[in-house]
């Protein structure tokens, strides 16, 4: 119903001018994310999400250059600014999307597991993926040969070329279905992880999935604690009644152009906002 119903408003959105929906809103900065840019769909996400092309994305970005400035975390001083971030830790960060990100003078936040770096491991749902592809596939042998995740050499030089480097998690967990002692452990460590390895300073974790769910105590420990500076979840354009939990915009998610999702996300925010639906509770 929820697909349906942005799909619909998505609609609407075309006849309505992008800055007049940025100016009623109120809301002036937007965090929009993705996963992965590869103009053919890997076999451990082709199951799971649609993948965005080059060409794709190239538009993606003319289009919020033309509406919004690129600004690193925490440094937007312009009035419209859009904070660029990719999850999961991903190769194509490395081979297909800094590139484009470098020739555009885009900065970005690249969230990742700590578990999957050197292609340790996988994300369960990358495996589901790879098994109906192909249910005998050895998804340890694809690891070694396919590669799909940064290593840490690769990390640090994406830090060293000025990209901030956050936490996405020790292994992906949804974390409404682990206690609260395991939430703030993969969450520590994963910290910890970006920390010792690639001297990053601001102490920044993505949710993997979604924080819906996430319980007050979570983050009253995580922040009175220090473990971490600023959270982000994953319910697009909304306000949230935890003053460091930011919630950013899941582009893939319905396959649309960032054009054309963004503009509905601020269409639905403004009527959200007009019942009082616009903030994320817990």
């Amino acid at each position: 119903m929820k697909k349906n119903l942005f799909k619909i408003l998505s609609l609407l959105t075309s006849f309505i001018p992008t800055k007049f929906l940025i100016k009623l809103s109120g809301k002036q900065t937007i965090y929009p994310f993705y996963h992965i840019i590869n103009n053919n769909s890997p076999a451990h996400i082709k199951h799971l999400y649609p993948v965005r092309s080059i060409r794709q994305f190239e538009k993606d970005l003319d289009f919020l250059q033309k509406y919004f400035t690129a600004s690193e975390f925490l440094q937007n001083k312009n009035k419209s600014a859009f904070i660029l971030s990719f999850d999961d830790g991903l190769s194509d960060v490395y081979k297909t999307i800094t590139p484009i990100l470098k020739k555009r003078k885009i900065p970005a936040i690249f969230f990742i597991n700590s578990a999957f770096i050197d292609n340790k491991d996988m994300f369960i749902n990358y495996i589901s993926s790879l098994k109906k592809e192909n249910p005998k596939i050895d998804y340890k042998g694809y690891l070694k040969t396919e590669k799909p995740y940064l290593t840490k050499q690769q990390i640090s030089e994406l830090k060293t070329e000025g990209f901030t480097i956050g936490a996405h998690s020790i292994n992906h967990p949804l974390f409404s279905e682990i206690s609260e002692e395991e939430q703030i452990r993969q969450t520590k460590e994963s910290i910890k992880f970006v920390t010792e390895n690639f001297g990053e300073t601001q102490k920044l974790f993505a949710f993997p999935f979604t924080d819906n769910g996430v319980k007050d105590t979570f983050f009253d420990t995580v922040f009175k604690n220090k473990i971490t500076d600023y959270t982000f979840g994953t319910a697009g354009i909304k306000d949230d009644k935890i003053k460091n939990n930011i919630q950013r915009i899941p582009i893939e998610k319905y396959g649309m152009s960032a054009k054309r999702h963004i503009k509905t996300e601020y269409l639905l925010y403004i009527l959200k906002k007009i019942i009082g639906k616009h903030i994320v509770e817990h």
